[in-house]
């Protein structure tokens, strides 16, 4: 499950860089964006290429982003903990995806301020689609959470756009928590607004203490998928009942 996770975190890779750049995802092959020169199979195996390259490109020697292994490991990791954490095959499934799908989104997010559509509304289809065939879950509860996630991000939304004339979050988030609502549920909302915003504010205090001003621009995707994401894993509404 590990070397699976790994081999789908290098294509994740590949998405984080190009979608945003809009770049085919398939030709052309895999290259040095330095150089220009094609990686080959042995060079581009997960974890193991960069360790053994030293994390640099084997023609120009330019530096390659640690980001990369580190994608690829945390994938694999989340295989496993996929498989482990959900005892039923198809909800171990959906979840791999959702997080896929969060962690490729965050990352685009982190470095272009841009949540993809493809990545929100083609995971808000995905939630509502799947949710037919889970047992744990209805169509309801995915239309609930969807409509509830959506909404209220949209009402931030306008509140900041139409009201105070700022961009307070983007568009993107509101499509986002819809998707995430779609996938989780109610629940799934609760963990992305208050974990997310939590972990955010931790963040970023440090920048306010240190800048003493608050303008300046943070993604929230990845603090939203983040929240959702070990509000899940760690299966905190136990504590609630």
């Amino acid at each position: 499950m590990f070397l699976l996770g790994a081999s789908l975190g290098s294509f994740y890779n590949v998405l984080i860089y190009r979608i945003p750049r809009g770049i085919s995802i398939v030709s052309p092959p895999s290259h040095c964006p330095q150089c220009g020169q094609r990686i080959r199979w042995y060079d581009n195996i997960p974890i193991v290429s960069y360790l053994i390259l030293k994390g640099r490109c084997r023609h120009c020697g330019a530096k390659i982003s640690i980001r990369y292994p580190l994608v690829e490991a945390f994938t694999g990791f989340l295989a496993v903990l996929c498989r482990v954490r959900f005892e039923e095959p198809l909800l171990s499934l959906v979840f791999f995806v959702f997080f896929s799908m969060l962690l490729v989104a965050s990352l685009i997010d982190w470095d272009t301020f841009i949540l993809p559509d493809i990545f929100t509304l083609g995971g808000l289809a995905f939630g509502l689609v799947v949710s037919v065939l889970r047992q744990d879950f209805s169509l309801k509860e995915s239309l609930l959470g969807a409509f509830v996630g959506g909404v209220l991000f949209l009402l931030i939304y306008l509140y900041y756009t139409k009201l105070r004339k700022i961009e307070g979050l983007g568009f993107g988030d509101v499509k986002l928590m819809a998707f995430i609502g779609s996938v989780a549920g109610l629940w799934g909302v609760v963990y992305a607004v208050f974990l997310g915003s939590l972990l955010g504010l931790l963040y970023a205090l440090p920048i306010i203490l240190k800048n003493k001003s608050l303008q300046f621009a943070l993604p929230y995707g990845p603090f939203l998928s983040l929240g959702v994401f070990l509000g899940i894993v760690l299966d905190l509404k136990r504590f609630f009942f």
